[in-house]
């Protein structure tokens, strides 16, 4: 019983001492123009993911469908075949 007052109380002490240390802290002074910097970071850098996205979607979905498969394998579960249509004959179309 002691040991669970002892602890309480520790804890309470932090507690108070935590709450009181952040309240009297001096509130920070941003700069008006820090979210026009931020958001101007945040648009260069979600451009440049969009546009590696695009970019190499296929190698992505390509990595992603081959992991799944190696974790199907590894189950022992059904391993479903990609059917691939063949190339239709291309048409000469020299007069």
């Amino acid at each position: 019983m002691k040991r669970i007052l002892v602890a309480g109380l520790w804890t309470s002490f932090i507690i108070i001492g935590g709450v009181s240390s952040v309240l009297a802290a001096p509130p920070a002074y941003i700069d008006p123009n820090t979210g026009g910097m931020l958001a101007q970071v945040l648009i260069v850098l979600f451009g440049m993911l969009t546009g590696v996205w695009f970019f190499f979607a296929n190698r992505i979905k390509m990595s992603f469908n081959r992991m799944m498969r190696s974790f199907r394998e590894k189950k022992g579960g059904p391993v479903t075949q990609e059917i691939t249509a063949a190339d239709a004959p291309q048409e000469n179309n020299l007069q």
